[in-house]
């Protein structure tokens, strides 16, 4: 487990007012609705926790600078559409961009993000090895290893603005910071 020490301490200063430490240690993030008039935000971070959060600002701590034009949440592991829908609408302007593991729960929570921001849905199952979804009266099957929201939509023709960041190397930012791969580049993915 990842010591919040090893976070620098203006990322554990600038999301003081919202952290909370549970008696295992863990950090726990509540909504940072205080953070910033909603209209103001330019980009809106979605995390599985708050132990995500923090690991992915204290590698880009320029994201902390310009003070309510980004906005960091937490969705927990087992987020639905309506969360996504509002917080999609409670922050207008704001590009929303996913944060999540680079492992298939990750990827496969990108195109549900992805689809979810077009109040749109489909399921996804493992089978045999193979991610199968159906789309648009099509069903699709890609190997799990080669399976991303990049995929997703050339196969399926979706066309939105959501992004994601995967760390270069690890499974998560958390796992990045840990391993001491701080310096490590990070891999932007864009649509």
């Amino acid at each position: 487990m990842l010591d919040l020490q090893h976070i620098d301490r203006r990322v554990r200063d600038y999301f003081g007012p919202w952290m909370e430490i549970n008696p295992d240690g863990v950090p726990i993030l509540r909504s940072m609705e205080s953070a910033a008039e909603p209209s103001v935000a330019r980009q809106h971070f979605l995390f599985h926790t708050a132990t995500d959060a923090l690991c992915f600002c204290h590698l880009h701590p320029h994201l902390l600078k310009r003070h309510g034009s980004n906005v960091f949440t937490v969705i927990g592991l087992l987020p639905d559409a309506m969360q996504v829908r509002e917080l999609s609408r409670r922050y207008p302007n704001a590009r929303t961009m996913g944060v999540f593991d680079d492992d298939l729960f990750g990827r496969v929570l990108d195109c549900r993000v992805a689809l979810w921001l077009l109040d749109r849905d489909t399921t996804f199952c493992l089978d045999g090895g193979e991610v199968v979804f159906a789309y648009r009266e099509n069903t699709f099957r890609v190997p799990e290893p080669s399976f991303s929201l990049h995929r997703f939509r050339i196969l399926t023709g979706l066309r939105s603005t959501y992004r994601t960041f995967k760390p270069r190397g690890a499974v998560s930012f958390a796992a990045l910071l840990a391993g001491g791969y701080g310096n490590q580049e990070i891999k932007q993915s864009r649509p």
